[in-house]
């Protein structure tokens, strides 16, 4: 092979080994772009800067909590994108990549502030459900106490029921027992007569 191929394979090789590491650069910048962060709870408020440098002048200062998204870094900078549109650098050691302990905690505290609160309601209510159970049963025990007075009294009604059936019954028998005695005695006064004539 001629020191002409060698060097154009070589060439060749340098531009392969060029293109792949811009092209990685590119790929971790792409990854690096698209990754949110957040400001981190190491500082009361982070400065965000018109370039990276303590001598740029701070265009923004932000909370621990803040969403940023970072697009690259440089040193220990970083350039990111603000929610409202800018861009600014900042002290990539303020990003974080989860939300600040302390938003997080005022969140929780609020959450959990709303949940005392149903809490405290559902309580009241559950309080007032049991009034109401109490008050219920107690109007049951009286309508119970009702229902068993008139079932004495349907009970009473009939036994007198059936006793004036019974007395009607009786009657009817004790009246046809007694017209057939009597007529008896009738036919055996008027046969006894009779014969004596």
């Amino acid at each position: 092979m001629s020191v002409f191929g060698r060097n154009l394979l070589s060439i060749k090789g340098f531009w392969l080994v060029g293109f792949i590491l811009l092209l990685s650069n590119l790929l971790l910048s792409v990854e690096i772009q698209a990754k949110t962060f957040y400001i981190s709870d190491t500082a009361l408020k982070a400065n965000v800067r018109t370039g990276s440098g303590f001598e740029r002048r701070i265009i923004a200062m932000l909370p621990p909590g803040t969403q940023v998204t970072l697009i690259r870094e440089e040193g220990g900078w970083a350039e990111v994108a603000l929610e409202v549109g800018r861009r600014g650098w900042l002290l990539k050691r303020y990003l974080s990549d989860r939300p600040a302990w302390r938003v997080t905690a005022q969140k929780l505290a609020t959450e959990n502030q709303r949940l005392q609160q149903q809490v405290s309601s559902l309580s009241q209510n559950h309080q007032n459900l049991l009034q109401e159970k109490i008050k219920l049963e107690a109007d049951l025990g009286d309508e119970s106490q009702k229902v068993k007075e008139l079932q004495k009294a349907n009970d009473t009604m009939k036994t007198s029921y059936n006793l004036r059936w019974f007395l009607g019954g009786a009657g009817v028998v004790l009246t046809g027992w007694i017209l057939g005695f009597w007529m008896g005695r009738m036919r055996r006064r008027r046969t006894s007569e009779r014969y004596r004539l």
